[in-house]
């Protein structure tokens, strides 16, 4: 599996853990997959072939701060089919109020989670630099 799938994945399951533990509007859905979209994209563009420790730690704050907008626009997405499909929800903002609604939520998420959010991810990344290096001095 291509470490940038791996960092996604281990990135999401905080995201689920997380959207299960705020449970409002989709969270257990949006957060792990905001998660990994966002951890994966930027490990693949920043880290690409060569793991150092400053694009580590740059993949971590960049992914570990940004799914949390990402979590936070998928939440509408999700609230907006909710109530299409059934007509009850907690929230369906119109585009341009979730655009600028999840940024303002993102930055009180980040008080209460970004805590726990960046350093997983970049403690993540570390470890999956060390899986890659010991890889490489077995083959």
């Amino acid at each position: 599996m291509k470490t940038w799938i791996k960092f996604g994945l281990i990135n999401a399951v905080l995201g689920l853990i997380v959207g299960i533990f705020i449970n409002i509007n989709g969270f257990a859905i949006a957060a792990p997959i905001a998660a990994f979209l966002i951890g994966g994209l930027f490990w693949k563009l920043l880290i690409k072939d060569k793991i150092t420790n400053i694009r580590i730690v740059i993949t971590g704050i960049l992914s570990g701060s940004i799914s949390h907008y990402l979590t936070f626009i998928l939440s509408g997405v999700i609230g907006n089919i909710q109530y299409w499909t059934t007509g009850n929800t907690a929230y369906t903002p119109s585009i341009p109020d979730m655009l600028i609604r999840s940024l303002a939520m993102t930055l009180f998420s980040l008080l209460f989670f970004g805590w726990l959010t960046v350093p997983y991810a970049i403690i993540t990344g570390f470890i999956l630099k060390r899986m890659e290096n010991k890889k490489i001095m077995t083959s």
